[in-house]
């Protein structure tokens, strides 16, 4: 457990995924491993990854051997939120529960997450926005939000409550996790098989 510790606290999320699958494969051969301590971790590493379709396959491998845990529960009622994009239950879902130790590092990294991937997304895509609609994109009261994207560059017009975002100068390039692509070639090389 110290080493998934470790892993959270440097925020290296790949390697932590691999350190939960590693022990899933293991309590294979040892029955004596809890994986309902581990599988919340893994979940919560899937969305920090942004490998939501590995979560679902997870999820599933977790109803087949029965575990079960309100933690786990509630981190998939995360990872629903999350593929239906229903920020305002996302941040609920997240402040609601009574997280483990670990979680509570993982849980706001993935409210950070979720902020910036709103904060880029509203910048590239929105000319404008009311500061309500802003508010449930980024969880947080009107007067966080105000402050945060007006210090961010973001001008307000207080009469019609509207910001403005201003547009990225670049791109920002996400890196590409090759394991996916890995993946998406061994299944067309099955199908092709048939």
């Amino acid at each position: 457990m110290d080493t998934i510790l470790k892993l959270t606290l440097e925020k290296n999320f790949i390697e932590l995924v691999n350190t939960c699958e590693q022990l899933e494969i293991q309590s294979a051969a040892d029955t004596s491993l809890d994986l309902s301590y581990i599988y919340p971790i893994y979940l919560a590493s899937y969305i920090l990854i942004h490998d939501l379709q590995s979560a679902r396959y997870l999820h599933k491998r977790i109803l087949i051997n029965n575990a079960s845990s309100p933690e786990i529960d509630a981190i998939w009622r995360v990872i629903v939120d999350v593929i239906k994009k229903n920020y305002q239950q996302l941040y609920k879902d997240l402040d609601d529960y009574s997280w483990s130790e670990i979680m509570q590092l993982l849980i706001e990294h993935i409210k950070q997450d979720v902020r910036e991937e709103s904060f880029q997304l509203i910048s590239n895509i929105y000319t404008s926005i009311e500061l309500s609609q802003a508010s449930t994109y980024f969880g947080l009261s009107d007067k966080e939000v105000l402050n945060e994207l007006t210090a961010r560059g973001w001008s307000y017009n207080e009469s019609t409550q509207i910001l403005y975002p201003i547009k990225p100068s670049s791109v920002s390039k996400k890196i590409i996790n090759t394991d996916n692509f890995e993946k998406i070639a061994d299944i067309i090389l099955n199908l092709e098989k048939f």
